[in-house]
C-alpha cells in the first residue's frame, strides 16, 4: 500500500491495487451480505469504477500479535470487484488490464470490540435494517457486554473473542431478540461469577489466569444455555 495522507483522526488514506484488497477479510461484525445489492451494483457500474471509499480497521489480534487489517466497509462493492477480477465478466472493459488501483481509509481500533462504535459511526447515515440483521443485532449486545467487561473482549484465551461470541449467538438470535442489552449482561455477569467459583477449584493455568482477570467467559460457551 501507498500512503497518501494522514487524517486529524489518525485515520490514513492509502492507494493499493484491488487484487490486494479482495484478499483482505471482511470484519466478521460487518452486515450480513444482501445478494440484491451486489446485483445492483453489478447492473448500474463498472467494477473498475468502484475504485475508492473502501474502509480498514486494524486491530491486533492479541499482544503478541502484528497488527492484522480488516474491511469494515464496502464488502458489496468488493463482492462485485472480486468476481470481475476473477472471471473478467464485463467484454466492454476499457483498461488494459484487470487489475486498478483503488483507495482506502484505515483506521487503529484497540480490539475487535472496538470496531463497532466505528462501524456505527461510518453507518450512521446508511440505511439499516436493524431488525432483519442479525450481526448487527448481535453487535448492541457485544458493546454491552464491553462495557461491563472493559479491555476483556480480545481474540484468544483468556480473554473472550468477540467474533467467536458472535458465532455462538447467531443461532440464538430469536432468543437474544427477547432480552433488553441490560438483561443479557447482567445474566452475564452472574455466569461469569459462578464459573470463577468453578475454576477456582480446577489445577489449570489458563484457569489460574481467568481466575486472574475476574473474567471467566472464554472458557466455554456452555454459560449461554444459561443465559436464555
Amino acid at each position: 500500500m501507498e500512503l497518501l495522507h494522514i487524517y486529524a483522526d489518525s485515520s490514513k488514506l492509502y492507494k493499493m491495487y484491488a487484487s490486494a484488497l479482495t484478499r483482505i477479510p471482511i470484519w466478521k461484525g460487518n452486515r450480513i451480505i444482501d445478494p440484491r445489492h451486489v446485483k445492483n451494483i453489478k447492473e448500474s457500474t463498472k467494477p473498475y469504477l468502484l475504485d475508492s471509499g473502501y474502509k480498514l480497521i486494524q486491530y491486533k489480534e492479541s499482544e503478541e500479535d502484528k497488527p492484522k487489517s480488516f474491511i469494515i466497509d464496502g464488502q458489496h462493492r468488493i463482492s462485485v470487484v472480486t468476481e470481475y477480477l476473477e472471471n473478467k465478466t464485463f467484454e466492454d472493459d476499457i483498461l488494459p488490464t484487470k487489475d486498478f488501483q483503488v483507495t482506502v481509509t484505515e483506521i487503529r481500533v484497540d480490539s475487535e470490540a472496538d470496531a463497532i462504535p466505528y462501524f456505527n459511526k461510518i453507518n450512521n447515515v446508511k440505511p439499516i435494517q436493524f431488525e432483519e440483521d442479525p450481526n448487527l443485532i448481535i453487535n448492541t449486545y457485544i458493546v454491552g457486554l464491553e462495557k461491563q467487561f472493559p479491555g476483556k473482549l480480545r481474540i484468544k484465551r483468556p480473554y473472550l473473542s468477540a467474533d467467536k461470541l458472535r458465532e455462538a449467538l447467531r443461532p440464538r438470535i430469536d432468543s437474544l431478540k427477547k432480552l433488553s442489552v441490560d438483561d443479557f449482561v447482567t445474566k452475564c455477569k452472574i455466569e461469569n461469577g459462578k464459573m470463577l467459583e468453578e475454576l477456582g477449584k480446577k489445577d489449570n493455568k489458563m484457569a489460574e489466569r481467568m481466575i486472574q482477570l475476574h473474567f471467566a467467559l472464554a472458557w466455554d460457551f456452555k454459560w449461554l444455555e444459561l443465559v436464555f
